[in-house]
């Protein structure tokens, strides 16, 4: 069975320690037993040292950042370094279409974080997504192959990629899973063919199982949902027992 995983992004909610501090040990405990199942959590990179502490004793959940700085080091107020996340996390969320919206970030600035992050010893998390539906949408492509630029062949079983269109992020209108089937397939043309490949956009624990029965497709990266632990620990579950019915027909 390929490899499964689901990543919770929490955006800027959560916004307290106490209200981490129970979605975390709440989603812990309630994903323990699923099997087959890898999951990630990237809290707000504030609460990462505390997750960190609640996840430590976990075989099942793994943390990650948001983001990362452009540059190891330096004179960057505010920045938070591959070095520095590599101390708590082992997993950074790279190239979010948010991040590259509202904070200008380019490919190029993705592919210095994807180099960086590789450096360090972290799992980038490649997020790619085309702004309008299209039939032969060629912007996650071109995304694609900017972030790996000089990444070499070696490195591509040990990243992660994220489709996320922008047009279904956080409208309520999820990409249908035959048509993220044909993107991933043209993504995976760049990739290794054990380089993960997952979902995002309006994702839920009713549409979930729809993405699971597609073999391109390796898991999800959950938004708004992520910050539910109900729903997200439904999510999980769901994933998993409709990859083991998918496996068995």
């Amino acid at each position: 069975m390929k490899r499964s995983i689901i990543i919770g992004n929490w955006k800027m909610y959560a916004t307290s320690s106490a209200d981490a501090h129970v979605l975390a040990t709440s989603v812990r405990n309630g994903v323990a037993s699923v099997p087959n199942l890898e999951v990630v959590l990237c809290p707000p990179s504030i609460w990462l040292s505390e997750i960190a502490n609640i996840l430590k004793r976990s075989t099942k959940v793994a943390l990650g950042a948001q983001n990362v700085a452009d540059e190891a080091e330096g004179a960057f107020t505010g920045e938070i370094s591959v070095l520095m996340v590599k101390e708590m996390a082992d997993y950074a969320i790279i190239g979010h279409s948010e991040r590259r919206e509202y904070f200008g970030e380019s490919d190029f600035d993705v592919n210095e974080k994807v180099l960086l992050a590789l450096r360090a010893g972290l799992t980038p998390i490649i997020c790619v997504g085309e702004k309008k539906r299209k039939s032969h949408p060629t912007e996650p492509i071109k995304q694609l192959e900017e972030a790996l630029s000089h990444v070499p062949r070696k490195y591509l079983n040990q990243i992660i990629v994220a489709y996320e269109p922008i047009w279904a992020i956080g409208t309520g209108e999820n990409a249908e899973p035959e048509y993220v089937r044909r993107v991933a397939t043209l993504l995976r043309e760049q990739l290794h063919r054990d380089t993960p490949i997952l979902y995002g956009g309006s994702v839920n624990s009713q549409n979930i199982a729809g993405y699971a029965a597609e073999p391109e497709l390796d898991g999800a990266l959950i938004g708004g949902a992520s910050v539910k632990a109900a729903e997200f620990i439904k999510i999980c579950k769901t994933w998993s027992e409709s990859r083991i019915i998918t496996k068995n027909e």
